[in-house]
Parts: structure tokens; C-alpha cells; sequence
């Protein structure tokens, strides 16, 4: 069982590090996961601690899986996938290409279900769009990349997408994502409470969700009004249906079922820090 101090030093790092509230009814959840990780006692759980707290890398990463929830599936909230892809087509109409971005990618499913979404709208295998896909925890983001899932991740296919978008993986009831889904998906790590966000640009359509509900009140309102700067003036802004925009509802049309639309005179920021746009790095460069 966690100690009350370890709990509060817990709470003060973890709003510091990832911009996560956590409440005394996370106390126990986090216990169990301490345990499944099989740390031994209160002198190594302090290592811990103390190596995050100044910044270890392996330290840091234990800690943010501590924190983080990677529950997902493939197509989840389905009208989500279609309205994206809707929009992105009719994007490509008007501009040449589209970019898309899974803000909360977890291990992968939400990215990967947006790009077989977006081959089937468009009707062939390499549309002219690209999706980035960001994740805070960097152990999710290798499951992500490596693209491989079970039985139950797959369980919101529709019929036939797994005949065409999935291999068999090197374990017995293990599926692969295919090629041409893993082609528009660049994944990297990011942690949305940053100062700078490694992300130049505009994009078409920003998935955001089961994300802002973790984060401390400035912090979620900050992300969502850095979201709307980096949004196309037609751009769409997609949460969990169960979420909402609280005080930047402004910067947005209203919105059904969780998807918003930026507001045209709403203004983008500037000085934005970036690295390369999306699909630009090889497939082969360290983040």
C-alpha cells in the first residue's frame, strides 16, 4: 500500500511531469499497478521517484506508465471515423491533401482505424493524407508501432476489414495491421502539457479523445486553445462524446456527439515551435 507521503509526492509529480490530476480515489489503482510492476518495497518505489523527479529517462518512462491508461479498440464511436474521413476527402478536394491527428494514439488502434477509414473513402490505398500520431507514455507508442493485436482489440471490426487490413501475427490469434495502413501513420511521442508541441502546421482534423479528463483544469483548457490555433480555419476537432470544451467553447461551432468545428474568426497563434511536417522524416529516423 502506498504511504500517504508517497501518494502526495505522486500527485505533486505527476501534475509537474504530464499535467495528470490525480485524486485520492487513484490511490488504490495505483497501488495495484506498483505491484504488478513488481517493484520491491518503499526504498526501490523511491528510487523511482527520485530518478523522475530529476529527470532519469527510464525512471520517467515507469512513472508515466504508472499514470497513463492505454485501454482501446479499433473503431471506437464509428461516426467518429466517417465524419474524419468525410472531411478529409472533401479537404483534399479543396487543397491537394489532408492532415489528420491522433493526439491520445495509446497503442495505436484510434490512428490505425482512422487510415483503413480513410482508404476506404478514397477508394485506394495511399490517399494524400498523412496522420500523426502522438502519444505521452513511449511504451504504448512501441506496441503501436509494432502493430500487432489480439482477439479483443479487433473485436469493433466490421465484417471483412480484418480479411483485408489485418495479417497473422507471429502468435496464434495475434492479427498485424497491413502495409498500406501503416503507410499515413508517423507515430512520436508527446506530451501534451509541453511548452512547444513538435507539430508545424495546420491540420484538417485533431482526435483528442479520453485524453482532457485526465489533465488539471488550466492545463486542459491550454491544450484545447493550442488545438484550435493549429486547426484549419474548416478544421474539426473530435472528443469523446462524454467530454466538453467548458470555457474555449468559443473558439468552436457547436458540436454533436463530440465533434466541433473551429470557429473562422477565431484567430492562430504564432510562434509555434515545429520540426519537419508530418511524412517529410524517413521511416528510419530516431525521434
Amino acid at each position: 500500500m502506498l504511504t500517504c507521503e508517497q501518494f502526495d509526492r505522486i500527485r505533486w509529480l505527476a501534475l509537474r511531469l504530464t499535467g495528470i490530476e490525480l485524486f485520492p480515489r487513484h490511490r488504490e489503482v495505483l497501488a495495484r499497478k506498483i505491484r504488478r510492476l513488481g517493484i520491491d518495497g518503499e526504498p526501490e518505489f523511491d528510487a523511482l521517484l527520485n530518478g523522475a523527479d530529476v529527470g532519469d529517462p527510464e525512471a520517467t518512462r515507469q512513472f508515466v506508465g504508472l499514470l497513463t491508461t492505454n485501454f482501446s479498440g479499433f473503431f471506437r464511436h464509428p461516426r467518429h471515423f466517417d465524419l474524419a474521413a468525410e472531411h478529409a476527402l472533401w479537404a483534399v478536394h479543396r487543397r491537394g491533401a489532408a492532415r489528420l491527428w491522433s493526439a491520445a494514439a495509446a497503442s495505436g488502434e484510434e490512428p490505425y482505424s482512422l487510415a483503413i477509414s480513410l482508404i476506404e473513402v478514397f477508394q485506394r490505398d495511399h490517399p494524400p493524407v498523412t496522420i500523426l500520431a502522438t502519444d505521452i507514455d513511449e511504451d504504448a507508442l512501441t506496441a503501436a508501432r509494432q502493430g500487432e493485436y489480439g482477439e479483443t482489440a479487433l473485436s469493433g471490426l466490421a465484417t471483412g476489414h480484418r480479411e483485408r487490413f489485418f495479417n497473422p501475427g507471429m502468435k496464434a490469434r495475434r492479427w498485424r495491421i497491413c502495409q498500406a495502413v501503416r503507410d499515413p501513420v508517423e507515430f512520436r511521442r508527446l506530451n501534451l502539457t509541453d511548452r512547444v508541441w513538435p507539430a508545424a502546421g495546420l491540420f484538417d482534423v485533431v482526435f483528442c479523445r479520453n485524453v482532457l479528463m485526465y489533465l488539471e483544469a488550466n492545463h486542459r483548457y491550454a491544450v484545447l486553445e493550442r488545438i484550435a490555433s493549429i486547426l484549419a480555419s474548416d478544421g474539426v476537432l473530435i472528443l469523446d462524446p462524454t467530454e466538453h470544451l467548458g470555457r474555449v467553447s468559443p473558439l468552436f461551432g457547436p458540436g454533436t456527439n463530440g465533434v466541433y468545428t473551429r470557429r473562422r474568426e477565431s484567430c492562430h497563434a504564432t510562434g509555434v515551435a515545429s520540426f519537419p511536417p508530418v511524412g517529410l522524416r524517413t521511416r528510419n529516423e530516431n525521434l
